[in-house]
């Protein structure tokens, strides 16, 4: 599994030219949204490891529902 969050920015858009540029641009939708996801998945995995959670209370509370 690649962390994108930790590469520099000009390997990750060398590495999206490459992938991409004989794709459609549905598959590259596809992996747009892959990447997003696996970005998002990351930072939740990092939230949760540091503590930064919230119960069902704080998040009402928070909300104000």
């Amino acid at each position: 599994m690649i962390k994108y969050r930790n590469m520099q920015y000009q390997n990750i858009k060398d590495e999206v030219i490459k992938i991409t540029k004989p794709l459609s641009l549905e598959d590259v939708n596809d992996i747009f949204y892959k990447i997003i996801l696996q970005t998002k998945l990351e930072r939740a995995e990092d939230d949760i490891k540091e503590g930064r959670l919230f119960n069902t209370g704080q998040v009402k509370e928070k909300l104000k529902i």
